[in-house]
């Protein structure tokens, strides 16, 4: 099995924790992880990856590395995905393919929509195109209660705060409610139980439904990777492909929960190593 490598990227004021697993030659698969993981959540997908000779490369984000931690006012969906592009280039990737988790694919969405340039393919896994969801929201009274749930993870200090109280018993109930297997439920608290880390991770989360529906259509390669789980109904999974204009695919995966990355890295390894198989074939 493909071991992984640790490093640190300065981008700009910078500097980013960051974990890489394949051939330094491989297909270059830049990966953002969800709320509240960190590159680590990769694993399984980069170590399966690796072995089939893709090189994947994730970094712990905005207020999740040391060295990136900013003000909480500019936790923004722009400065993120400039975030992005700035690792990306500092590996000297012109073009690559991308794949991101939950609060990660939309930042993945965003990316692939300003930079088609850039992008070979899009994986997303779970969270579906920004305004697809932005406008479920607005439509859906179900989509609607369990947003408003999220979005009562507000402001980032007081939030963080409650949910580290008691030992962090709010955090822990979080991740178990949505799934989360135990042994990662100690290491995630383990990882982002204080302040300072939960206020900036949750800042970095609260990405405002208004500018979710301002993310443009898709012309690229995309792979939508759906489980069932919290915060998204299946009726709004499925609207997902009404804003990629470029060749698309969706797919279930059952019975794994929310967590994929953790539960179900192979399946989805083996998804996206499809998908990015196909699209070099179309390209050579």
């Amino acid at each position: 099995m493909t071991a992984f490598r640790q490093g640190r990227l300065r981008v700009g004021d910078f500097a980013f924790d960051t974990r890489e697993w394949g051939p330094p030659s491989g297909l270059p698969l830049l990966a953002l992880h969800g709320f509240p993981q960190g590159a680590e959540s990769w694993d399984r997908l980069g170590h399966c990856l690796g072995d089939a000779g893709v090189r994947t490369i994730a970094f712990d984000q905005r207020g999740y590395s040391p060295g990136a931690r900013p003000p909480l006012e500019t936790y923004t969906l722009d400065a993120v995905v400039a975030d992005a592009l700035g690792v990306a280039d500092a590996l000297g990737f012109e073009r690559f393919h991308i794949a991101g988790f939950g609060m990660g694919a939309v930042q993945a969405w965003e990316l692939a929509a300003v930079v088609p340039q850039r992008v070979r393919t899009l994986t997303a896994l779970r969270f579906p195109h920004p305004r697809s969801f932005a406008e479920a929201v607005a439509t859906d009274a179900e989509q609607r209660a369990l947003w408003t749930e999220l979005e009562g993870m507000s402001p980032p200090v007081p939030a963080a705060r409650a949910l580290l109280a008691d030992d962090c018993r709010g955090l822990r109930e979080f991740l178990r409610g949505a799934g989360m297997p135990e042994v990662h439920i100690g290491r995630t608290v383990a990882r982002t139980g204080t302040e300072e880390i939960l206020s900036a991770a949750i800042a970095w989360h609260l990405i405002p439904l208004e500018r979710m529906a301002k993310v443009g259509d898709i012309d690229v390669p995309t792979l939508y990777v759906w489980s069932a789980g919290p915060a998204l109904t299946a009726a709004t999974a499925a609207r997902c492909g009404e804003h990629v204009r470029g060749p698309f695919r969706s797919e279930t995966l059952a019975g794994v929960g929310h967590w994929m990355l953790e539960t179900a890295g192979e399946q989805v390894a083996s998804r996206v190593r499809a998908h990015l198989a196909g699209e070099n074939e179309a390209a050579s």
